[in-house]
């Protein structure tokens, strides 16, 4: 598949409009209610940023993921966070495998990613897994969806249980704009549990990808709804580098980096950037830095590094979902 970005981490769409949303573990937020810039950086759909064989030649953007040569993309990296008001470090390894290409004719729509994080603070630590997959239904619409799970660990630091998708659609008549809507379900382990929409958009200009989203929480027990958003912007071309920033706040259901899975009690805000450079068409590495403040608690700064490769054979004769031919870069 072929990301208007990178190419996920991971993580960590719908958890770079609010990088907030997901923190600096972005592994972890690789899944259906990441923020849209982690949705954009990943799988954006512009044929017009892919070497065509007729340069005169302008498809409209689609919503649907365009196939990537490699059919592997792995990606390992750790992050760390510096939270003031003796709350201490926090730091953890993430980890993700996305495949592309799947033989099977009944799987030929999946491009399944497994993902890792573990996490490690003074109070303990614990590990979470996910199986999540692109699904690309044809060139007006593509979806996320997954599921994902934590065992016990010494601490409570990320959901026992979510499940959620988001879906994405090319909106007509305006050139470069998708529509998003997200929905998932997230379970802390310890009787909390949160339900949350996230619709948003994605806007393709030139080299730019302009994106937003607002999530409507409500937890429970108690039935109590908070709202969250962000915004983000980021420029670059695939197989070059990618750069962004972004902006989220709110009081925010769920977060990778936070005291406890779901908590709604405090108001936060925060920006974060991230910069991705291919060394090779096959291997690059991503920098990415984030600040929350979590008002009445606490101020945290993270940062995260990781390296990425796309690997094996080369596939040629691939199309977009339109059918237009995508010519594969000499390696």
């Amino acid at each position: 598949m072929t990301l208007t970005m990178r190419l996920v981490s991971a993580a960590l769409f719908i958890s770079g409009c609010a990088w907030a949303q997901t923190g600096a573990a972005s592994q972890a937020a690789t899944w259906p209610m990441l923020p849209l810039m982690e949705v954009a950086r990943e799988l954006p759909a512009d044929p017009e940023q892919q070497p065509l064989p007729n340069p005169g030649q302008q498809p409209p953007v689609e919503a649907g993921p365009i196939p990537q040569g490699e059919p592997y993309y792995i990606e390992f990296g750790g992050f760390e966070n510096f939270v003031d008001n003796n709350y201490g470090h926090w730091s953890g390894a993430t980890g993700r495998i996305m495949f592309r290409h799947l033989k099977p004719r009944g799987l030929r729509r999946f491009t399944p990613i497994v993902s890792f994080a573990t996490q490690t603070r003074p109070n303990g630590s614990q590990a979470t897994f996910g199986l999540d997959s692109y699904i690309n239904f044809n060139k007006w619409f593509y979806m996320i969806a997954g599921v994902g799970g934590s065992p016990p660990g010494s601490a409570l630091l990320w959901p026992q249980f979510r499940i959620g998708a988001t879906g994405l659609v090319t909106i007509p008549g305006v050139k470069g704009l998708v529509g998003t809507l997200g929905a998932s379900q997230i379970r802390a382990g310890d009787g909390t549990y949160a339900n949350i929409l996230s619709p948003g958009a994605l806007y393709y200009r030139g080299h730019a990808i302009w994106s937003g989203y607002i999530s409507f929480n409500q937890n429970y027990p108690g039935s109590v709804a908070s709202k969250s958003g962000g915004v983000a912007v980021q420029y670059g071309a695939e197989k070059k580098y990618w750069i962004g920033a972004g902006m989220g706040g709110g009081r925010i259901a769920y977060q990778t980096i936070s005291l406890v899975p779901l908590n709604v009690r405090f108001l936060s805000f925060g920006p974060n950037f991230f910069f991705q450079k291919w060394i090779t068409p096959k291997w690059g590495f991503i920098l990415k830095y984030d600040y929350q403040d979590e008002l009445l608690a606490y101020q945290r700064h993270g940062v995260a590094a990781s390296v990425f490769f796309e690997v094996g054979p080369v596939s040629r004769g691939l199309t977009t979902p339109s059918g237009v031919p995508i010519t594969v870069p000499n390696r």
